[in-house]
Parts: structure tokens; sequence; C-alpha cells
């Protein structure tokens, strides 16, 4: 405790801020002080009708101390202008200064107590070094059993310090050593809070530079809008030109309107809507972000996004960052899992989840006069599959498959739903034409392990079949199918019952 009092432990931030500190203290005393001694001075002089040696002794006294003081303002206005400041010089000039300032008092004092006068000039010397002079405490300690001790036998040797009440002059070493020692500490402890708090706000902002950085490193553009200052501003431009925002006039920024010439002319209106600016902090409000993709003419997909980093206590958004990054690639990968996840392996034909998908979007909707659903199964799978094998079973459904997709063409999207299950939605006026088109390319077909494939058809149409939903006219085309399955068995004398599926 003693210790930690005495010779304490002090951080380098810590000690660099305490010693600016001191050094600042002396320039503001020594530029106060030498000002009211040069007014006390030139008031001396121009109240004296005549200077005998005890004034002219007292006018170098006063001069002395202007120049001590002036030269004290000059040494640490030179020190400040450092950006760091040396340690140790600092800890001389207080110890210098301090005993400079004291041995003046002393000897300015010592001539009053000869003409039985108050040592005044040395109390307020002495207060002030208190006040204003930091030093740590053993060496302030040190210093003023010094000075006081000193001050005793310069008295002792006029009248035996007689004037001097020794209890009083105790107090008044007691008083100064407390003061000098609490002075140092109240200074280190608001030094450390002020280190303290300006490491936190260097960490704070050490933080959102590195958010800011990832910002320029993750996206593309980054725009900063303030809504208060009406502003925006690029955070890649080096020179940080704020563009002002007539929220009166213009409803997008510099950087939406240079966007907006290379969007897709179909998906312009949408990009318009979502960089109005004049609607962000509303869409934004209680929102961690906006983001829209859009496609870019030449390098193709892009998301544009607001996020909000700042707002007031209802969560309307009062600073905003624009981005926008180049997701081409990604949803390049998007398409082809999606293309995955809807397409059979086999057949490269979309698959039944995707018919299931489709065929959902039509349910409780109005049907459109030309809508077609198709359903067919390849004949005699089953069969090839004992007979030949498995790689000759998958040429048949590779080979209906390829029928299939040729005669639809445009006209619709044929999908593989089972192992030899194939459907197609269609959007036709002139369905038979279609079949018809289908058993042509059957009838050319020729696989290298089958010579001839055979897929039994069945379709409905809307427009004959007006009063019923879309599940209704699956099952009905399934029964279509299933009935001209049956004819061909019939036709080709086999049972269809040992064939089920096939």
């Amino acid at each position: 405790m003693i210790k930690e009092f005495f010779c304490p432990v002090v951080d380098n931030d810590v000690r660099s801020l305490m010693d600016r500190t001191s050094t600042k203290n002396i320039e503001n005393i020594s530029g106060v002080v030498a000002i009211f001694e040069t007014l006390t001075l030139a008031y001396f002089i121009l109240t004296r009708k005549s200077i005998g040696s005890d004034e002219l002794i007292s006018v170098v006294s006063v001069l002395f101390c202007i120049l001590s003081c002036l030269c004290g303002f000059l040494v640490t206005r030179s020190m400040l202008k450092k950006e760091k400041l040396n340690h140790y010089s600092v800890a001389f000039l207080n110890a210098a200064y301090w005993m400079l300032m004291s041995g003046w008092a002393m000897w300015s004092s010592y001539r009053h107590y000869q003409r039985d006068g108050q040592m005044l000039t040395f109390y307020a010397v002495e207060i002030l070094m208190v006040i204003f002079i930091i030093l740590k405490p053993w060496l302030s300690t040190v210093l003023i059993f010094v000075i006081y001790f000193f001050l005793y036998l310069m008295l002792n040797s006029i009248d035996g310090a007689a004037g001097i009440n020794p209890t009083n002059y105790s107090i008044l070493v007691l008083v100064s050593f407390i003061g000098m020692g609490m002075r140092y500490h109240s200074l280190r402890k608001a030094s450390e809070a002020r280190v303290e708090l300006a490491k936190a706000k260097d960490s704070e902002l050490q933080d959102k530079i590195n958010i800011l950085q990832a910002f320029l490193d993750i996206y593309d553009k980054v725009n900063l809008i303030d809504y208060n200052e009406k502003t925006e501003m690029s955070m890649r431009d080096k020179e940080q030109t704020k563009h002002y925002i007539d929220f009166g006039n213009q409803t997008h920024t510099v950087m939406t309107q240079d966007l907006r010439v290379g969007v897709m002319p179909d998906q312009l209106k949408s990009f318009i809507e979502f960089t109005n600016i004049t609607t962000v902090k509303e869409r934004l409000r209680g929102k961690k972000l906006l983001s829209e993709d859009f496609i870019n003419v030449t390098d193709g997909w892009f998301r544009a996004q607001y996020i909000p980093v700042e707002v007031d206590d209802n969560g309307v958004p009062l600073r905003v960052v624009f981005t926008t990054r180049n997701v081409d690639e990604e949803k390049q990968k998007e398409e082809r899992l999606l293309r995955i996840a809807m397409t059979d392996e086999l057949t490269r034909l979309f698959n039944r989840r995707s018919y299931e998908e489709d065929l959902s979007g039509y349910v409780g909707k109005e049907l459109e006069k030309d809508f077609v659903i198709l359903s067919a199964d390849v004949n005699g799978l089953k069969k090839v599959n004992d007979t030949i094998g498995h790689v000759a079973g998958d040429e048949l459904i590779k080979g209906a498959a390829d029928c299939l997709l040729l005669a639809v063409g445009n006209k619709g999207k044929v999908y593989r739903i089972g192992g030899d299950e194939f459907a197609a939605i269609l959007h036709t006026e002139a369905p038979e034409t279609v079949c018809r088109d289908i058993e042509s390319q059957i009838e050319n077909w020729h696989g290298k392990y089958s010579d001839k494939l055979s897929v039994s058809i069945g379709y409905v149409s809307y427009a004959e079949n007006s009063g019923l939903d879309v599940r209704d006219l699956e099952k009905k085309a399934d029964d279509e199918m299933y009935q001209a399955k049956a004819r061909y068995y019939q036709k080709n004398g086999r049972d269809r019952r040992t064939h089920k599926k096939s």
C-alpha cells in the first residue's frame, strides 16, 4: 500500500498523458505568473517617486521571477510541439521549475522576514506548486522536506526562527506532502480513465473500420446514404466525395442512376421501384436489410441491398449503406442444383417433383382452353429387362423420352414420373397431332438392343372437359393411357395382369 502510494507503477500511455498534462500546466502557470508579475512590477515602478536600493532589489527579484516564468513558458511550449515527450525530461523540468520558483520565493520571503513581514510569497508559490506540479510522490516528498528544511535554516539564522510556530510549520509540510501525493494520484486516475476511454473508442473505431473493410472486400459497390445530411458517398472513393440528394425532386441516387443503364429491360421497372430512395426509409423500418437480385446485360446477376447502419428510436434508418455484389456464379450454381433436383438422371427430362410442382400451380386457377395433360407408358419393359437386361430396358426408357421430347417440342414440358411412366403438360389446340407425331417418332426409332419401341398414350384436353379441374384431368389422362395399354396387350395377345407396370 505504502509502496504503491510512493512508487506507483504506471502504464506507458497513462504516463505519457500525465507528462503532457503536467507540461501543459507549467506552460499555463508560467504564462499567468509572468503576466501578473509584469503588471505588478509596472504598478510598483509607476507608483514610486524614486527608487532606492531596497526598491531596486525588489525590482530585480520580480524581474528574475518574470524571466524564469518566461523561460518556463517557452521551454514547455517547445516541448509540447513534439508528438511524444521524454518522461525524464518532463520530470526534470517539473523538479527544476519547482526548485527554481521555491528558491525565489524563499529568498523573497527571507527579505520580508528580516523586516518582520509575512512569508506570503513562499506560501503562495508552494500552493501553486502543489496544484500544478506533477511528480511521483517519493520525489515530491523529498523536495518538500528539502525546501522547508532550508527555509527553516535561513529563518533560524535571523532570529532562531522565532517567528515560526514549529507545529504549524510541520503541519504545512504535511499538507504540502499530502497535497502533492493526492494531486499525482488523482491525475493518474483521470489519465487512466481517459486512456481507457480512448482505447475503447479506438477499438470501436477499428471494429467499424474492419466492418467497412469487410464490406469493401465483399461488395463491388458500397455507398453510404445519410438521411440527416441528405448526402450519398462512395466508400470506395479515395476522395470521399459527398453528393447532395434533393429528396424533393430526386428519387434515385447517383449510383443507382448509373446502375440503371445496364439492367435488363424486363427488370428495369422492378429495379427503379426497389432503388427509389424516397421509399427506402419506410421499407427498411424495423428490418435488417432490403435485398433483391437483378440481371446486368454485361455482367449477369447482381444483388442490390440496403443495410441500415444507424436508426432512430422508432427503428427508422438515419444512415443506410447501399451495396451491390455480382452473384452470377452463385445464381448459376443455384440453377444447376435446381435442374438436378428437378431433372430425371437417366432421361434428363423433368422429374416427378417438377411435375407435381407445375401441376400444383394450376390448382384453383382458371385453365386455358388449350391446356392438355398427356400420359404415356412404355409397353413390354418388364420382358426386355428380364430377357435382355436392364441396359436394354434403360435404352427403351431413353428412347421413349427422346420421342416424346421431339414431338412435344415447344408446346410444353415432358416429365418422367416413374420407372416407365411419362407425362406432359401441353398448351396446344391440336393434341391429336402431337400424339401422331409421338407415334411417328416411335415407329422410326431403333436401338442397339431393341429394334422397336412401343408406348401407350392417353391425353385429355380442357377444351373438351371444361367441367374438370386439373387433378381430374390428370386422372382422366391416366385412365386414357391405361385403356390404350390394355388395347395394346389385347392386340398382341398378352395378359396385362402378368406384366403389370411394364
